[in-house]
């Protein structure tokens, strides 16, 4: 059963490390992977001189920081309201519909979110018309790209994430309940002093493993829904790489851009990690 996951990231991120060797060349298609000029550091010193690459990392760290501390409890409280509905017809549907968002690609939501926000044909703008207000540009709009990003993600996502911390609540002893219900608490000491420390250990790995992704994170949400008004605080790492590697063909230079990335990932991983063991409770290892 483990064999098509571990061959998933063996050929996906095992295998393509041993040509991380591109970043500290200068590749030449004509003569490959062994055979281009090694220059060592000088991608790398080429990506810190890079004027553009200071807004396009200031940019993936201020969406994906935003999307941590904003949606990353999203789940939870979804959670514990779905632990505390009795089960219903009703409960069932309405999981349903809240899981049924992470099966939509980006394409399709930036098509929903064109319907509601366009300009001149969209729902929204159409009601602020009818209400004597005037149209505003949402997805052109450099103020509102962040919140609007950080709003579809939950929306998005949010119902789906939240079924892990519903098999974690799912292994909490029914007897704590109902020893709290016979000690008189009502249903917010419960949640608090039960549901939340029985799901801290799911809450703690799940937030390291995140941080791991705060610069990789958001490359086909931000592929989609970027345009021209908004490149200047929608470009971030991923993109930038898919520019500069396959659109301009700098494969040199996107492989540095990459190796950086992942590197303060694995750094940022491992001091998480150290933070939350002093907390005490489970973490990665």
């Amino acid at each position: 059963m483990a064999a098509p996951g571990l061959v998933f990231f063996l050929v996906l991120s095992y295998i393509p490390m041993l040509f991380l060797i591109v970043a500290f060349q200068d590749f030449k298609i004509g003569l490959g992977v062994w055979g281009s000029p090694f220059v060592g550091f000088e991608n790398f010193t080429q990506l810190f001189n890079d004027f553009m690459f200071p807004q396009v990392l200031k940019n993936t760290l201020i969406l994906n920081l935003l999307k941590i501390f904003i949606c990353f409890p999203v789940p939870i409280m979804l959670a514990i309201c779905f632990n505390e509905m009795r089960p219903s017809r009703y409960k069932g549907t309405l999981q349903s519909l809240v899981y049924l968002p992470h099966f939509l690609s980006w394409i399709i939501i930036y098509g929903i979110m064109n319907s509601l926000f366009n300009t001149s044909s969209g729902l929204v703008n159409q009601l602020l018309e009818a209400l004597g207000q005037q149209p505003v540009a949402f997805l052109s709009s450099s103020s509102l790209y962040r919140p609007i990003m950080v709003i579809s993600e939950i929306w998005k996502e949010a119902g789906w994430s939240s079924i892990i911390y519903i098999a974690a609540l799912a292994g909490i002893s029914p007897e704590l309940y109902e020893a709290a219900v016979i000690d008189g608490a009502n249903k917010w000491r419960r949640i608090w002093h039960i549901s939340l420390p029985g799901i801290r250990d799911t809450m703690v790995i799940l937030f390291v493993l995140s941080t791991g992704s705060l610069l990789s994170n958001s490359f086909e949400q931000v592929y989609v829904t970027m345009n021209s008004a908004v490149q200047d605080v929608a470009e971030i790492i991923p993109t930038y790489v898919y520019d500069k590697g396959l659109v301009n063909f700098k494969i040199s230079y996107a492989t540095t851009v990459g190796l950086f990335q992942s590197v303060i990932g694995c750094v940022l991983v491992i001091a998480s990690n150290m933070v939350a063991k002093k907390f005490g409770g489970n973490t990665l290892w």
